[in-house]
């Protein structure tokens, strides 16, 4: 059964519940020495020396940066942050830490994994709009959605006694079993952002005093440093967020050490795979023997439309978490939206795989007599409705995959399209 007694803060990231775990195995295994084969002698090694660095690497960027109110969460990249926190400097590991998530995918990619959480896909597109924000250096915006974000996600867990982040004192934030949880972590970064503010105060801040912010008295947020940390802080309610999830879960039987280092692996290889892969486009030859994936799905769906077999339309849209669509919920869905937009023609013109788990195709259609040049947007899910990599089991949805959505007026081609002369569909 799962344990609902309060969670204490960690005192150093080898207190984490897992962690002690591994180790317990790791000292009864040393225990049996030569007897065990070779290659798990290597592994246990490898293993030992493993959960040495990352505790390590943990309590330092704590020990540095944890006063400053960073957070370590679960999506920070651990090659990268020990050049970070490289110096005795907290400042300096603050800039440097600052330049990391400036760095490609340092913030989309645990952004694009919020999906996983029902409670906050109503606000992907606001946080969609946040990042567009802090690029562009908007970053007083950028707070500001964050911090309603957060209120209003953290409200959502828990439908049965609503309380919003800012309603939570700081022993509620503490993550089970998580780096989030250390003692410099979450909840003690958590205690800032509950201060209370009573007077309008003009001083730059570079922390998430949400009450000054969002009432008004703390008017000089208009900061690189506080926008950053905002984008750091969501990361870290959603680590805390899942802890809650793996928390109330019934107790599953410890992993073997075998277990444990592929599960290790195949989360290191994941990680580093993501991080090696590289945006990519190309045109597709639909009359080739092998047809790109994408470039296949994509064509089917335009060639359903065009036949107006509104199951298979609707089979193509994306559904995130467990809950599913029947068929025939999906025709349904698939004939009110595109039962009057009319595809006559239709081309794909390029696909550009801009994430690991994102493509867009760019296509030109023929709607109700219109040439529209537009994309078409898909997204990589696994069988439970998990966003996943290109490489990995799953499918392509459209998203979004309302027609309104991608036929936009500035879509619409003036004359002539270069359909506009084809004979044949497709």
């Amino acid at each position: 059964m799962s344990d609902e007694s309060p969670v204490t803060p960690y005192g150093s990231a080898r207190d984490l519940p897992s962690v002690q775990d591994i180790a317990q195995q790791i000292a009864g295994l040393r225990m049996l020495g030569i007897l065990l084969p070779k290659d798990q002698r290597n592994q246990l090694r490898q293993l030992d020396g493993e959960y040495r660095h990352i505790t390590g690497l943990v309590d330092a960027f704590y020990a540095l940066l944890g006063r400053r109110n960073w957070v370590f969460t679960g999506d920070l990249n651990l090659p990268a942050i020990e050049q970070v926190i490289d110096t005795d400097d907290e400042e300096v590991a603050e800039t440097r830490l600052l330049n990391y998530y400036k760095e490609a995918n340092r913030i989309t990619f645990p952004l694009r994994s919020l999906h996983r959480f029902e409670a906050m896909r109503p606000r992907i597109s606001l946080l969609e709009k946040a990042f567009v924000d802090h690029k562009a250096g908007r970053y007083y915006s950028t707070v500001l959605v964050l911090l309603s974000v957060m209120d209003g996600f953290v409200n959502d867990l828990d439908t049965a006694s609503r309380q919003g982040l800012h309603a939570r004192p700081p022993e509620d934030m503490v993550a089970w079993d998580s780096v989030a949880g250390h003692h410099l972590g979450l909840s003690h970064a958590h205690e800032s952002f509950l201060r209370n503010f009573y007077k309008t105060d003009t001083t730059e801040v570079t922390e998430l005093f949400r009450n000054g912010i969002m009432h008004g008295t703390l008017v000089s947020f208009d900061n690189e440093i506080i926008a950053t940390k905002a984008w750091n802080r969501l990361f870290a309610v959603a680590d805390w967020a899942e802890a809650r999830e793996r928390r109330a879960k019934p107790t599953e039987p410890a992993s073997s050490l075998r277990e444990s280092v592929h599960q290790w692996k195949a989360a290191r290889d994941r990680t580093t795979k993501i991080e090696q892969w590289q945006p990519h486009e190309y045109e597709p030859d639909l009359a080739a023997e092998e047809i790109p994936e994408v470039a296949q799905v994509c064509a089917s769906f335009l060639e359903e439309w065009r036949k107006g077999q509104w199951g298979l339309v609707g089979a193509h849209f994306l559904e995130l978490g467990n809950t599913r669509s029947s068929v025939g919920e999906l025709a349904v869905l698939a004939k009110d939206l595109y039962g009057a937009v009319d595809l006559s023609k239709w081309a794909i013109m390029r696909i550009r795989h801009i994430a690991a788990a994102v493509a867009n195709a760019d296509v030109e259609l023929v709607v109700n007599g219109d040439v529209y040049r537009t994309d078409l947007r898909w997204v990589r899910v696994g069988d439970t409705g998990e966003t996943t990599t290109e490489w990995e089991p799953g499918r392509w949805a459209l998203a979004p995959y309302g027609p309104s959505l991608f036929l936009k007026p500035e879509a619409l081609v003036q004359g002539s399209g270069s359909l506009d002369a084809a004979d044949d569909t497709g």
